[in-house]
């Protein structure tokens, strides 16, 4: 499954920039994120989306889009299921079921609130095949503030453990860095890499106001304003990432961090660009729209009532990713940032050593 995967993806990629280039529609979706709800069982202090109630989509839903894409795309497409929490999200499990079964590589981002032993033994049951853990510090004063509930980090870390112990998963640990955390993160990435997990993924926060221009990001409660402790972890993941492949950073995303949060008006101008995730990625929020990969542009349809493949080749798909050519919309997402070849062949490896495309 691996390689097939990897060529696919390669070729995709390929067809993805002679797209791009040429206004043309050659690739597909390959990359699918999905946000079956808002709701969260959480109460992180930099994000507002516990604050929703309902859910508007359900599993029969999500599960005839993926039927949809399976039939257009085949096998080895990757599906991103992230919230809210999409472990509370009402019979979540059949869909980690349908991915398992038809194989199409699945991972869900989770903060661990809801791990006992009877919801590790559902995922363990439902063949997922990639599940991360939100994790931001070691210390539980730290790491059960900014999540607001008591208890989470001792009940995620519990979860991983017993996942590992059970079953054939591949397990992550993603941690945000904020101002509070970041003098102790090298103590955390040690404490991280210590639990058994195949992947770190680290990134800075990114600022939920929207009345809070780049120029002012440092006057957001949870920026990192403290430069030298940046520049120490900086530092410090380097030099382990030279002896723990483990961690998913690239170098290049680890030297970035400093100008960020020192300059993100700057920062953020100079990652403006020509934007492509429009041609080999689809986000699907939590009341159905359908975007190509990106919410800063208005949907293109819903899958309450469109075919995914029919938008994908709409009139407005097309006038999106004519916009989105010579996008000017200030960002901080990663996914419009071309990676060398070197690059991806370092991330590849990180999930191939995992077991993520081995037969389950």
């Amino acid at each position: 499954m691996r390689y097939s995967f990897l060529f696919k993806n390669f070729l995709n990629s390929i067809e993805k920039d002679v797209s791009a280039s040429c206004r043309l529609t050659l690739s597909k979706p390959l990359q699918v994120s999905i946000q079956p709800n808002e709701r969260c069982n959480a109460r992180c202090l930099m994000c507002n989306c516990w604050k929703e109630k309902n859910d508007y989509i359900n599993a029969d839903e999500i599960i005839h889009t993926l039927k949809q894409l399976k039939q257009w795309l085949g096998n080895n497409f990757f599906v991103q299921i992230a919230g809210g929490e999409p472990l509370i999200f009402k019979n979540i499990y059949d869909i980690f079921s349908f991915c398992a079964q038809n194989g199409i590589i699945c991972k869900i981002s989770t903060n661990g609130i809801a791990f006992t032993e009877n919801v590790c033994d559902k995922i363990i049951q439902s063949g997922l095949s990639f599940l991360s853990v939100s994790i931001d510090s070691h210390l539980s004063e730290i790491h059960d503030k900014y999540r607001g509930v008591p208890g989470t980090l001792e009940r995620a870390v519990r979860g991983i453990r017993y996942l590992a112990g059970h079953a054939h998963l591949t397990l992550g640990v993603s941690s945000v860095i904020m101002k509070e955390n970041v003098g102790t993160l090298p103590q955390s990435v040690d404490y991280f890499l210590s639990l058994p997990v195949n992947r770190l993924l680290i990134q800075p926060i990114r600022v939920w106001t929207d009345n809070l221009p780049p120029e002012r990001w440092c006057e957001y409660p949870y920026w990192v304003n403290d430069h030298e402790a940046m520049t120490n972890f900086s530092h410090y993941l380097l030099e382990k990432k030279k002896t723990d492949k483990r961690i998913f950073n690239t170098v290049r995303d680890i030297g970035e961090w400093n100008d960020y949060f020192r300059n993100p008006a700057e920062m953020v101008n100079r990652n403006v660009k020509k934007c492509k995730v429009g041609y080999d990625r689809l986000f699907i929020d939590f009341k159905g729209n359908i975007f190509l990969g990106c919410q800063n542009y208005s949907p293109i349809g819903n899958i309450k009532q469109d075919p995914v493949r029919k938008v994908w080749f709409s009139a407005q798909a097309k006038r999106n990713r004519l916009k989105m050519a010579t996008c000017r919309v200030p960002c901080t997402s990663n996914c419009n940032k071309e990676l060398t070849l070197a690059q991806k062949a370092s991330k590849a490896l990180v999930l191939m050593k995992s077991g993520l495309f081995d037969t389950k």
